[in-house]
């Protein structure tokens, strides 16, 4: 089964439901499906053939997700660009995707622009919303959107589209150097799209509130993904906005919505948030960042539902989720879904007992075959045919996955192994702290040391000395910190998730 041949059936079977709410636009699943078609008619029309790649750089709009999926029927690949990036970030990823054309808008446009003698590959530059139209600038023609779909056919493209063929290729975050492209096949996708569907219990009925960014495998592969393959629609914002997340719960009767903690967070300053209806809501997922226990707790307690975390990685999709139906642990992301396998090593890849902390190795038909054009680093990536996730953790004695931090997070102290995610639990149970983040700092006679950056909850207080005892009295003292900074926010990408390396290039530029 392919992407295409699944959500085919789905737009076929649901014609004249709607799919998306965007804006003041009803779209329903049949003109969705033409508008699809008209996009990847055009890209064949033009010479961007199975195989291909081809770069979105856009907000989220229909737009995007038109080109999304006429993409995908047109056997090309999806290469999702961050709608944030600069020059020196699309310029890496256009020319190492070798991507033959780019969808974007008016916002972007000026980016790409600027790096256009830098494009090596580049083609065709197709513009949502302005008349640029037949303009040549160093041999790359700018094409309307509008003008692009124009004559296209809205019948579904004559392609040969088969489930080992590439279907998304998701680009790292790049946190240990240049971001990576791990190319997704339909075969990854769809697994792991129908271990969700059983997971989650998604059924056609379900309605989305999608406000998570489509560039991410987050956004795009769970959220949009899932409601194509499984026929529940969606409403769709460019932004999300915490109060905004609740009355349209309220308002359109919504089942679901997928977030990261920072947007739980959010949430739960809403003023007077008690008073929304979410008693429709049949599911809240969290992803992409640990959700602290506090954060489980109080979401609880303010609206009586249970956050389900789960966890994945742009090389796999979903490897791990807490379960619908059963106990939801804080501080877990749950047993493995069904399409998947797991095992904790130490660093020699012998596999540790149940309990034990070592590195996190997955395989299963999610995980992707390599990263594009970098066979060194797709061949030290597995082990034996098992991924090395990068990530630390532990399995308790009821399955669930326990994670620890990424493998360069690891802080060593006196020969000691520190899990940061660990402190950071203790720390954010503090009364005063909304979040932290742990690194590790150097130190002349441990070689590192524990530095704790903590953000206060508005209108509290907590000395450094204060939080430093905090841990004492819950963790070993060599895991205590050393060092306390309270700071306004912590740095975060566009999911959410703490970028620890900003944290410590600041750390040796405050200590030159």
């Amino acid at each position: 089964m392919t992407l295409v041949s699944c959500f085919n059936k789905i737009f076929e079977t649901y014609a004249d439901k709607v799919a998306i709410e965007f804006a003041d636009k009803k779209v329903t699943f049949d003109e969705l499906n033409k508008n699809s078609n008209r996009i990847a008619n055009a890209l064949k029309d033009i010479g961007v053939n199975k195989g291909g790649r081809v770069a979105l750089y856009l907000a989220n709009n229909l737009e995007l997700i038109y080109s999304f999926t006429g993409i995908l029927k047109n056997g090309s690949v999806v290469v999702p660009m961050n709608n944030s990036f600069k020059e020196k970030e699309a310029e890496h990823l256009l020319n190492n995707s070798a991507a033959e054309a780019i969808i974007t808008d008016k916002e972007c446009l000026p980016i790409i622009k600027k790096i256009l003698k830098e494009l090596n590959e580049l083609k065709y530059i197709i513009i949502t919303d302005n008349n640029e139209n037949g303009v040549k600038n160093n041999s790359i023609e700018f094409i309307s959107y509008n003008e692009f779909i124009n004559n296209a056919s809205d019948e579904n493209p004559d392609v040969e589209i088969n489930d080992e063929d590439g279907s998304i290729m998701f680009y790292t975050s790049g946190t240990t150097g240049r971001s990576k492209g791990a190319l997704l096949s339909h075969k990854n996708m769809e697994s792991d799209l129908e271990a969700l569907k059983r997971a989650w219990h998604l059924t056609e009925n379900d309605k989305q509130i999608l406000t998570l960014p489509l560039f991410h495998i987050h956004g795009l592969g769970v959220a949009l993904c899932g409601a194509f393959y499984n026929g529940y629609s969606f409403v769709l914002r460019k932004k999300f906005d915490a109060e905004e997340i609740l009355k349209l719960i309220e308002e359109k009767k919504a089942t679901l919505f997928m977030g990261v903690p920072a947007m739980y967070i959010k949430i739960l300053q809403v003023k007077d948030k008690e008073k929304y209806d979410t008693n429709s809501m049949r599911l809240f997922v969290s992803g992409s960042a640990p959700l602290s226990a506090e954060t489980f707790k109080e979401f609880k307690d303010t609206f009586g539902h249970e956050i389900l975390e789960r966890a994945g990685m742009s090389e796999t999709n979903m490897n791990f989720s807490n379960p619908y139906e059963g106990k939801r642990k804080p501080g877990t992301v749950g047993p493995v879904l069904p399409c998947v396998k797991v095992k904790i090593t130490d660093e020699n890849f012998n596999e540790l007992p149940q309990g034990k902390e070592g590195s996190i190795l997955i395989r299963g038909d999610n995980v992707f075959k390599g990263y594009w054009n970098a066979p060194e680093k797709t061949k030290e990536s597995f082990h034996d045919g098992w991924f090395i996730t990068g990530d630390l953790g532990k399995i308790d004695e009821e399955g669930y996955v326990i994670f620890l931090g990424r493998s360069k997070d690891l802080i060593i102290s006196g020969g000691l192994n520190i899990y940061p995610a660990e402190v950071e639990e203790v720390i954010n149970t503090h009364p005063s702290a909304l979040e932290s983040a742990v690194i590790g700092v150097p130190d002349q006679c441990f070689g590192e040391a524990v530095k704790a950056c903590v953000v206060l909850r508005e209108n509290k207080k907590a000395s450094k000395e204060e939080i430093i005892a905090y841990c004492k009295q819950r963790l070993a003292s060599y895991k205590k910190p050393k060092y306390v900074e309270f700071i306004d926010t912590l740095p975060k990408n566009a999911m959410g998730k703490v970028q620890k390396n900003v944290l410590r290039e600041r750390e040796k530029t405050n200590s030159k």
